[in-house]
């Protein structure tokens, strides 16, 4: 993956994590407003590099765990199919190494973020129950969109399942690396796969092509 794609994962998680737990309190018309003020809070602790690296990825996994629904995000990117067929234990496994995955790969790139702006362009209501929020990743002349969807769970909390960078959906890629895997191996394979430090994940990769 080359570094502007693991910029703009970066930016993702970022912007996702700088979301508060209360968004559920805020008027659908203040949404924009709430979450701009927040990016550019995120985008100030980014630029700090006084920060340890640790310190910046505590602060913000606790932010991720109240507005990113992994859970959800997990049984989308392996299919109903696929998730329908695991037992209780296998879907926590699942959701659990899921989750680390993201975290993982969110800490690797922290050092990658330079002097990208994040822009807030849109936020349309698709129901009742989910909202798609448009922003704008800016470097010099470059513009690169980033949509952040959202759903109304049933706390009315309002929490993101998906996520599409450049017109492709986290979610459906996930899916279409998972079923791959699935297709030739046992679901323990994937689990093992999951557990794979990012480096390799990228070595195979480059073997492949």
């Amino acid at each position: 993956m080359n570094n502007f794609l693991k910029k703009v994962l970066l930016v993702m998680l970022f912007v996702g994590g700088s979301l508060s737990s209360s968004l559920h309190a805020i008027e659908e018309s203040k949404i924009s407003t709430f979450m701009q003020t927040n990016i550019d809070h995120a985008t100030t602790i980014l630029r700090d590099k006084n920060l340890q690296k640790e310190e910046r990825s505590k602060q913000i996994f606790t932010i991720f765990d109240t507005i990113f629904d992994y859970e959800l995000m997990a049984q989308l990117s392996l299919g109903s199919k696929q998730w329908s067929l695991l037992d209780t234990a296998k879907q926590s496994e699942f959701t659990h190494l899921f989750e680390q995955k993201l975290k993982h790969s969110y800490m690797n790139k922290l050092d990658l973020y330079t002097d990208e702006k994040i822009v807030i362009k849109n936020i349309e209501k698709i129901k009742n129950t989910r909202i798609h929020l448009t922003t704008h990743l800016m470097k010099n002349s470059e513009v690169y969109e980033i949509i952040y969807k959202f759903y109304k769970d049933k706390k009315s909390d309002w929490r993101i399942y998906d996520v599409d960078i450049l017109g492709v959906s986290i979610i459906q890629t996930y899916r279409t690396q998972f079923a791959d895997i699935l297709a030739k191996s046992p679901f323990e394979n994937l689990l093992a796969k999951l557990q794979e430090p990012e480096e390799k994940e990228d070595e195979n990769v480059s073997k492949k092509q």
